[in-house]
């Protein structure tokens, strides 16, 4: 049976957490995804653990000696592991690591990245509390100190969605979806969205989705110049290949159209579904049967559709 998960457990892996003993006070807490060698793990903890984040929480894939995350934990009173028992996608790691965070405020990166803010002044704490959005995304730059197209900005073409990445140049500039996930979350309003969807295994898809249900939901991602993360390697590339995860993004996102106070997947727009789907006729009935009933469940949690997501970006643009 297909089903479109609604709440963070939905999608939950099996996992254990080690460590996790102190707290700084701080209103953010730090979640570090792992990916790629582990080789100066110890000095990058150690980097971040300077900082005075109220917790860092470290998602290891499976593999992990435990003898060395005890170690870490040690050493590092605020550290603590999820250790997960199963492959994971980046979002599903994400989940896991907001559910068992007790901040207001989850700062997610990744371990083949450095934090080139000098520090989290008081004041910035303050403007991330008073705005309280469900993201707020670093600017980020590549190895050789380059800044990278982190905003990325939607245009429909008739019912095909272009997403076109953008070198922000301002303050506050708006993005699509939080660039290779890295971003201050709002916890609260993180798990009310639903967190990211752990159906959806290619990471492009999946943070569009997350990024395009947020907007679509009355929710902002914005990118502050005050917050510097860079990569110590290149960046991943991104694959925006039209796959299955792809048609389900355009169920939940693009489909549904806003009317009064609510959202409606009209059955009409199955045969739509159908042609591009390029498969059974039964299959695609039950996928689309699927997200037509979330979108009911969901439908007065829309604000907007995708149409008028894309007209209120240019009017700001402009």
């Amino acid at each position: 049976m297909n089903t479109i998960p609604t709440t963070l457990s939905d999608s939950a892996v099996p996992y254990t957490v080690v460590g996790g003993g102190g707290a700084s006070g701080m209103p953010v807490s730090l979640v570090v995804l792992d990916r790629g060698p582990r080789l100066f793990r110890s000095e990058t903890l150690r980097d971040f653990d300077r900082l005075g984040f109220d917790s860092i929480t470290y998602v290891e894939d499976r593999g992990a000696e435990l003898f060395d995350v005890e170690a870490l934990c040690q050493r590092f009173p605020r550290l603590r592991f999820i250790l997960l028992g199963a492959a994971a996608d980046p979002g599903t790691r994400i989940n896991i690591a907001v559910r068992e965070s007790s901040s207001p405020f989850v700062f997610v990166l990744w371990n083949d990245m450095t934090i080139v803010t000098a520090g989290l002044s008081g004041r910035f704490l303050e403007r991330i509390v008073e705005k309280d959005r469900i993201c707020l995304s670093p600017f980020l730059s590549g190895p050789d100190g380059s800044l990278l197209p982190v905003s990325a900005t939607p245009a429909l073409q008739g019912s095909s969605l272009r997403i076109l990445p953008l070198a922000a140049a301002r303050e506050g500039a708006r993005s699509l979806y939080p660039y290779d996930y890295c971003g201050i979350y709002g916890r609260e309003r993180f798990v009310l969205l639903g967190g990211y969807d752990g159906r959806l295994s290619n990471p492009f898809w999946q943070r569009l989705d997350f990024g395009f249900r947020a907007w679509l939901w009355g929710e902002e991602i914005r990118l502050s110049r005050a917050l510097r993360v860079a990569y110590e390697g290149g960046p991943p590339q991104e694959d925006s290949t039209i796959d299955a995860d792809y048609r389900w993004f355009w169920l939940k996102n693009l489909a549904p159209r806003h009317r009064g106070d609510s959202a409606v997947l009209s059955r009409s727009r199955f045969f739509e579904y159908l042609v591009s789907r390029k498969g059974g006729f039964f299959g695609a009935l039950g996928e689309f049967g699927a997200a037509r009933s979330w979108v009911e469940l969901n439908r007065f949690r829309f604000r907007q559709d995708a149409e008028r997501v894309v007209e209120l970006w240019d009017e700001e643009v402009e």
